[in-house]
């Protein structure tokens, strides 16, 4: 049984976790990076699974945009970002001026890409909640209980925190800062702060103190408390989290402590996942680190973004590297899944299959275009490809074949220019590539004693060996002669073989040696 179906049939057996309320959450602090779509797409596909066995079940994804911002991203201007570092993500304006702020920029970018790859929770944001009264109720039991919450900091995590210390952190409302807050009492009704300017290290507070009510949106939970109160507050029975939060004496460990102790309900079903990495790093949206999750949906069709994520099991480890040939192998492991589904095969990669559609409907069987297959066809341009892949096929091809194939014609243009090793791209560029300024007097002349040899021959094995026999005639290195021809044609020093690539773009060649010597 594929592991999200377990997981689906684990909870409806349980009797526990009703109403059933699947819920993921993210601090939009930047550009949120693919590393993240790993949280949506696990909880996405359990919650798909638990729609499959007929029951009632919610979806809903926080962004917890009342966060402080704490480091400025790469990519930020600090001199106009470094005054906001301190501040809640839904106050601080967005740098592209157009959306109403930092927090909701990213948040919908990442909405956008979530949804792209058929992931549609309903979008929630941390800010609405508080200053709707939503979170007034769990504000009050997690003051009225700060006692409690401070022996659960010790008891599960070894943190002392002193009797003054209160789980909540007021907006300043002298200079808007949330991060340099501190409380110190609370007497019911109202809680004491100091706005401290030495409180952290990122964020200087401006000495203000006073007191002020807690509710409505004036300050928000501090994050280990604020994840267990959200459970309650919006009814959440099941949410995993990255392994970051799941090690011993963690956030996790942490808020099961807090529901039991202090909010009084049961701790929602538990996925802990496994990190995404790209080429072996993990990502960091705070600090504008790996590949975006907004990048990502973009290179490759919707259904193979999720099957990406579908065919790994959530508490493996996915290193996904889009160069070399990563994408390939990816495109022919989800053809395989399609067959195992529509020939009633692999009972567990016709599940995978099924969970990477975007729609509820699954296609009927059709033919495929093998992605390698389109990546060499698509580079000679005396090829016809929907007549190639109709010969292929053994037949004409249908509407929904046309589109398949105008799909990966799309993404195989996008592997070629920006993630195929340099020895299966071999599309030259439109005009001499600046590389081609690096050649030597000897590799120009070279090209100079190869340019009737182009005109003249039409068998590529003869001028292959014409060729090899001209960098020798002229004492250079056949290495450096062949990259004259690869630096003129594709601006690389590699590429196919020499002789079948001149004699498919003949004229080009000549026309770019003539220009490199200005003849």
């Amino acid at each position: 049984m594929y592991w999200a179906d377990k997981i689906a049939d684990e909870i409806a057996k349980s009797g526990k976790y009703t109403p059933y309320h699947v819920d993921d959450m993210k601090t939009p602090s930047g550009v949120i990076h693919v590393g993240s779509l790993r949280g949506v797409m696990v909880h996405d596909l359990v919650y798909k699974a638990l729609q499959n066995l007929g029951v009632k079940v919610t979806f809903t994804y926080v962004y917890n945009d009342m966060d402080p911002m704490d480091s400025l991203p790469n990519y930020l201007d600090a001199q106009i970002y470094k005054k906001h570092l301190g501040e809640p993500f839904f106050k601080i304006p967005a740098p592209d001026k157009i959306s109403v702020s930092y927090a909701r920029q990213f948040g919908d970018q990442f909405t956008a890409s979530m949804n792209k790859i058929g992931a549609t929770p309903q979008i929630l944001w941390s800010s609405e909640l508080y200053s709707s009264g939503k979170m007034n109720d769990v504000i009050r039991e997690a003051l009225d209980h700060s006692k409690e919450i401070r022996k659960v900091y010790k008891k599960v995590a070894g943190q002392e925190k002193p009797d003054s210390w209160y789980p909540f952190q007021v907006i300043c409302p002298k200079c808007g800062k949330l991060g340099s807050t501190l409380v110190t009492g609370w007497d019911g009704e109202e809680v004491t702060y100091e706005c401290k300017p030495d409180m952290v290290t990122w964020a200087k507070g401006c000495g203000h103190a006073g007191e002020i009510s807690p509710f409505g949106g004036t300050g928000k939970l501090m994050w280990k408390v604020d994840w267990p109160a959200h459970w309650k507050a919006i009814g959440v029975t099941i949410e995993g989290a990255g392994k970051d939060h799941t090690s011993e004496g963690g956030s996790r460990d942490i808020a099961n402590a807090l529901v039991s102790e202090v909010f009084k309900i049961d701790s929602p079903f538990d996925i802990p996942y496994e990190w995404f990495l790209i080429g072996g790093r993990k990502m960091s949206t705070s600090k504008g680190v790996g590949t975006t999750a907004h990048t990502f949906v973009e290179i490759l069709p919707p259904t193979i973004s999720r099957f990406l994520f579908v065919r790994n099991h959530y508490n493996r480890q996915v290193n996904f590297d889009p160069t070399g040939d990563t994408i390939p192998k990816l495109f022919d492991l989800y053809d395989a899944a399609a067959r195992a589904y529509w020939e009633h095969k692999d009972e567990k990669q016709a599940r995978m299959f099924e969970y990477s559609q975007t729609i509820d409907k699954v296609p009927q069987k059709h033919f495929l275009p093998r992605f390698s297959d389109v990546v060499m066809y698509l580079q000679d341009s005396k090829i016809n490809l929907d007549r190639k892949f109709e010969e292929i096929k053994g037949g004409s091809l249908t509407d929904e074949e046309k589109q398949e194939l105008t799909e990966r014609i799309k993404y195989a243009k996008i592997w070629l220019a920006e993630y195929a090793p340099m020895e299966e791209v071999f599309i030259p560029s439109d005009s001499l590539p600046q590389e081609a300024s690096t050649l030597t007097d000897e590799q120009k002349k070279y090209l100079d004693g190869i340019a009737d040899l182009i005109k003249e021959s039409s068998d590529p094995e003869k001028l292959q060996m014409d060729l090899y026999n001209k960098s020798k005639e002229l004492g250079i290195p056949a290495k450096d002669a062949f990259a004259a021809v690869y630096l003129i044609l594709i601006g690389k020093t590699h590429g196919p073989r020499a002789a079948w690539f001149l004699l498919e773009h003949r004229e080009l060649a000549i026309k770019r040696i003539q220009e490199i010597l200005g003849t």
